[in-house]
């Protein structure tokens, strides 16, 4: 027998006002019936509610009671918006923001469903929020503020962003608690770090989490504190990045991941730890599978498993980071390569991640690249390339690489050698600050390679590149002292403790080089 709620309800529905239909199809929902509480809703809908037709088009988005449809859940949206209903509009400017817009077919064939991989379309869903905005909607606002801030910004937008984020904070909307509270952390006062912690804490506990990860930062960092201190404590933001890596936030992951790894903050445990580390690396953060590849390439792996280091896993998380445009873990990936991580090293393969790493900014992966190349060890059909990829480095300021191409023209790697173009190439590096290239430089002057004999400037670039630490800068200076044994003697035990083996030898047996 029905409740007597539920046939009153059904006796005002059959008076056919939308209202009434849509009061019926709350109750019916409540009592399980969502098919029914559906067609009760789209009855609605086509009469022309506004509520009711967002409330069909979540349903068609959600597939929820029918099957699902971006088409249909666009069409009754658009309806709405149309109407004046300030969700429909937010919800509109959201799909335009995910790249679902334009014109679509609700016919009984859609065909492809709008949306797939289309590029967001601002300007629409600018313009949908806007009207929501302008209508009140706080929940608009922080979209609309969403969609100013991003890049490349202007002054004028950020401002207004700024402002939106404010009025939506103080409507007490999460997002725009979260919007405020990132402008207050920009700012950076204490004043400002302190409110932006208690907008975050609200926004926290409304579930956003951004904001748990945002609060984890700050505890970590040691920023917004009560008291105004600054003492990091990771205890208090290990709980924060859990509860947002278990909400799916990618980067509170690694970070949950990192304290498990070290035991700053928490028990530290290595299975947890990658498991976190592996579900962050899967969603795309370029860190969590750099961490991987250094896990796996370190003893950790043997404390948990009693085995040597798995540089097969480390190459394969290595090559995960890389792509995902990590630098150091392109050069890191090189080694593990070079080690035989996947079996016999491609001297070519190397060469390209060392390319990739040094694009990326990684100099130190600059080193590793030259003893490649003077190694001769890359097969000859890759040099020219190689060759070619140093020339386009140098066109990018990039003087390294103008060091490196003295190498190969000096010595005929990929080029035919010529003697007076790697003097150029090493004086060129040299006048930029590489310290390899002054040695290099000096020798050819000393000697008079590839032009004229300049002993005086051979000395001044020894001395500077000795005075940095140059083993062989050290070296030579002690072969030119000439007769003066003690200034010898001087550079040549200069060289050998920075590891310059024939100094060693000359040192240790006390001889003297005229």
């Amino acid at each position: 027998m029905l409740p007597g709620a539920i046939i009153r309800a059904r006796l005002r529905a059959a008076s056919g006002r939308p209202e009434a239909r849509l009061l019926l199809a709350d109750q019916l929902a409540e009592r399980g019936s969502g098919p029914e509480a559906v067609r009760q809703i789209a009855a609605a809908a086509r009469d022309g509610l506004p509520e009711a037709q967002v409330r069909l088009g979540l349903c068609y988005l959600r597939g929820q009671g029918v099957p699902p449809s971006l088409n249909e859940a666009r069409h009754w949206l658009e309806c709405a918006a149309e109407g004046g209903d300030v969700s429909a509009q937010t919800w509109l400017a959201t799909l335009a923001m995910h790249g679902i817009s334009g014109a679509y077919n609700r016919g009984p064939f859609e065909g492809r469903e709008a949306g797939g991989k289309a590029e967001p379309d601002y300007v629409v869903a600018a313009g949908l929020a806007r009207r929501a905005a302008n209508a009140g909607s706080p929940e608009a606002r922080a979209l609309l503020a969403t969609i100013l801030n991003r890049e490349p910004a202007t002054d004028e937008a950020r401002d207004e962003a700024d402002s939106l984020f404010s009025e939506s904070a103080k409507a007490g909307w999460p997002l725009g608690q979260l919007g405020h509270a990132m402008t207050l952390l920009r700012v950076g006062t204490p004043e400002a770090m302190r409110q932006a912690r208690d907008l975050l804490s609200a926004a926290a506990r409304s579930g956003l989490p951004t904001a748990h990860f945002l609060l984890g930062a700050m505890a970590e960092s040691g920023v917004g504190a009560e008291d105004g201190g600054t003492v990091p404590d990771v205890a208090a933001a290990v709980p924060h990045y859990r509860t947002a890596a278990e909400q799916g936030h990618a980067a509170a992951k690694t970070r949950l991941g990192l304290a498990l790894l070290t035991g700053r903050g928490t028990k530290r445990s290595l299975v947890e730890a990658e498991t976190w580390l592996q579900r962050a690396a899967h969603d795309g953060d370029a860190m969590a599978a750099a961490v991987l590849g250094d896990f796996h390439a370190s003893q950790d792996m043997a404390s948990r498993e009693g085995q040597p280091p798995d540089l097969k896993a480390a190459a394969r998380w290595y090559r995960h980071a890389a792509e995902l445009g990590h630098p150091g873990s392109a050069r890191a990936l090189a080694s593990t390569i070079a080690a035989g991580a996947e079996g016999r090293p491609d001297p070519g393969e190397i060469a390209g991640w060392l390319e990739t790493a040094i694009e990326g900014g990684e100099a130190s992966a600059w080193p590793e690249l030259g003893g490649l190349i003077a190694s001769a060890a890359l097969p000859p059909d890759q040099l020219p390339a190689l060759h070619g990829w140093l020339q386009r480095m140098i066109h990018e300021d990039r003087p390294e690489a103008g060091y490196y191409v003295g190498i190969c023209v000096n010595n005929g790697i990929g080029t035919p050698a010529d003697y007076v173009l790697a003097r150029r190439y090493y004086l060129w590096a040299a006048g930029q600050g590489v310290i390899e290239a002054m040695v290099a430089a000096g020798e050819m002057l000393l000697n008079g390679r590839g032009g004229r004999a300049d002993p005086e400037l051979a000395r001044a670039l020894f001395e500077y590149a000795g005075k940095r630490n140059h083993a062989g800068a050290n070296y030579a200076l002690g072969v030119i002292a000439g007769d003066d044994r003690e200034r010898a003697m001087m550079h040549f035990r200069r060289a050998a403790a920075l590891g310059h083996q024939k100094a060693k030898s000359l040192t240790d047996s006390g001889l003297a080089v005229a």
